[in-house]
């Protein structure tokens, strides 16, 4: 199957995948520490909950019941529920003020205080941190975007017939970006030089951020020409716009499976959140689940009733309440906490920041390019073309855009300007649910259907979504595929690697999906326990993964900083989420509630 884990043969051409299996802050930027069970662990610039404080702008003691259209308030929850949300007791005495009175609803089940804080409703453009303070390198690569010992797969830049490669000597890998750049980006966007042979080989791919080949005795250097990625901070803020800052979301069902990593993740994102200049300034978990879980009064959440309540208790494709959860709370004043939205994932973990570059204009995203994922490739046509239909309409009169100019990418990780969110996220909702209701989509791309769902939606709103490849891109790299974090902050832990020395004997493992917690886990919740760290690098044991891939030593240290980021975040965990003693209190709070 097209979207199963093993995407075929054709995806070996793209050697990023082939491995795969399965100064001080300024006045405005310091701001209230919050406090919790875990003790101030909130960034001084953390605006999220403090802003709660002076401007209580979503009261999440109210929710919606989005299958009946309804609106329920609950009086008596507004302590617990604005906990969840991190409101400090100012924050909850407000909001008990204006659920007496001077609430207003945004038409669809969420509520909040229109008079005093509704979003966008502001004197002058604001900064939420200070960019002055970031201390590591935040600059464009060179406009060559080299990296040395990679090749890049693509086809021969257009037009230049035998002139490639030896025929086309150079004597740096400069003046063959020069000789590339010359050529205009509609006939070459690639190219590799050769140190030893001084050879310049040109090329065109269907993107310029192809992924790019850096197994081990790769000794050319390769380089792409990127399209322009205008900086939001280039800009003037418009007065309508949010505090310029990255506000975090990551989406759930409350299954034990995705609640322990999405504890991980929230800890991870707290550290990497007080390094100094960090534009991260809030975090919400959509809980898309008919009642609320045992992470409500740990996490940030808001809650929003499914579309399909049955995946509560587990369904067959986890995720097809996300991007319907995702738009109904890009509707509301809590999504707009910050300019930007960065949509994550809970099997992600943080290791630093992400620098404020992330930050691009309206109608551009900064997101990650995935090599499995292909519109054009002739094996996922069948249900792209079924996708498009959808997107762009039937009729054949009208002009479709290439499927070439579909992204290949997905909602994760994605830095979203806050006004692009809405309409991306409503036309995403449509495409999955469309998907759901089409066997070809669900049979050709499978698990992935979802990531095609936004890429398709992206392109139908018109959002330009950039994705560098690792080791260049600023936001995530997925060990082991990836063997240096690079300008990285996120690792993704899905591919699962399992270490072994070369006589074949298991050294280290770690797997989401066989992870079954400590002492005291159950079929409701899993302990969370530190894991052990891969062996040091020894160049004699001949280290390989299970698909008999070669262990490099910068490969080895990604995967340990993988695992001690991991337990890192664990460290700073109780055994069981704040407002629970033990597994039968989360038994009871799953099933009975608060």
């Amino acid at each position: 199957m097209f979207g199963d884990r093993d995407h075929g043969e054709f995806l070996k051409r793209d050697a990023h995948f082939e491995r795969r299996h399965d100064g001080p802050p300024s006045e405005r930027t310091a701001r209230a520490r919050l406090r919790s069970h875990h003790g101030s662990h909130v960034p001084p610039h953390e605006t999220t909950r403090a802003s709660s404080a002076s401007s209580a702008s979503f009261d999440a003691g109210f929710e919606t019941r989005a299958g009946q259209g309804d609106r329920v308030s609950k009086p008596n929850q507004v302590d617990r529920i604005s906990h969840a949300l991190g409101f400090s007791s100012h924050a909850r005495s407000r909001a008990r003020h204006t659920q007496a009175g001077g609430a207003e609803s945004d038409g669809d089940g969420f509520f909040f205080n229109a008079a005093e804080s509704a979003p966008g409703r502001v004197d002058e453009p604001r900064l939420a941190f200070d960019p002055g303070a970031f201390a590591r390198i935040d600059e464009d690569e060179d406009a060559c975007h080299t990296v040395s010992n990679a090749d890049v797969w693509a086809e021969p830049a257009i037009g230049v017939g035998s002139a490639n490669g030896l025929s086309n000597k150079k004597a740096s890998a400069a003046e063959c970006c020069a000789a590339c750049r010359d050529l205009g980006d509609e006939r070459c966007n690639l190219w590799t030089w050769s140190p030893d042979s001084r050879a310049c080989f040109l090329k065109r791919g269907a993107t310029p951020y192809q992924p790019l080949d850096r197994r081990p005795g790769i000794a050319l250097v390769a380089g792409a020409i990127w399209p322009k990625m205008p900086k939001y901070l280039d800009e003037t803020p418009s007065r309508t716009t949010p505090p310029a800052c990255v506000a975090t979301m990551i989406t759930s069902n409350g299954q034990p499976y995705m609640n322990w990593q999405t504890r991980v993740f929230y800890q991870t994102w707290l550290e990497a959140a007080k390094e100094p200049g960090s534009p991260l300034a809030h975090f919400t978990r959509i809980l898309h689940r008919t009642r609320d879980d045992e992470l409500m009064r740990e996490i940030p959440t808001v809650r929003v009733d499914p579309t399909h309540p049955e995946c509560d208790n587990g369904c067959d494709y986890a995720v097809k309440d996300r991007a319907r959860a995702i738009a109904r709370w890009a509707a509301t004043p809590d999504a707009r906490r910050c300019s930007h939205v960065l949509m994550a994932e809970a099997d992600y973990l943080m290791t630093r920041s992400p620098p404020p570059s992330v930050m691009l204009q309206r109608g551009h995203t900064y997101g990650f390019l995935f090599g499995y994922i292909i519109p054009w490739h002739a094996d996922a046509m069948p249900a792209s073309e079924r996708l498009a239909e959808h997107a762009f309409g039937k009729d054949s009169s009208t002009p479709r855009p290439a499927m070439a100019s579909v992204p290949q990418s997905g909602n994760a990780p994605q830095v979203v300007h806050v006004d692009d969110l809405a309409p991306l996220s409503a036309a995403w909702a449509d495409a999955v649910e469309f998907g759901e209701s089409d066997a070809v989509v669900k049979r050709v791309f499978g698990w992935v259907r979802d990531m095609y769902a936004f890429d398709f939606a992206a392109r139908k709103v018109g959002v330009t979504v950039h994705y560098p490849p690792v080791p260049l891109n600023k936001l995530m790299v997925q060990p082991p595929a990836d063997t240096d974090l690079g300008a990285g902050c996120l690792m993704h832990y899905t591919w699962s690697p399992i270490l072994s020395d070369r006589a074949g004997k298991e050294l280290w493992r770690f797997d989401k999906r066989s992870f079954r917690g400590g002492s005291g886990s159950s079929a409701h919740f899993t302990v969370l326990e530190q894991i052990p760290l891969p062996p040091a690098w020894d160049a004699s044991a001949g280290f390989k993964l299970q698909a008999g891939e070669v262990v490099t030593e910068p490969g080895l240290e990604l995967m340990r900083l993988m695992a001690s980021t991991f337990n890192a975040g664990v460290a700073r965990l109780t055994r069981f989420p704040e407002g629970t003693r033990d597994a039968e209190d989360v038994r009871r709070v799953r099933q009975e509630g608060w």
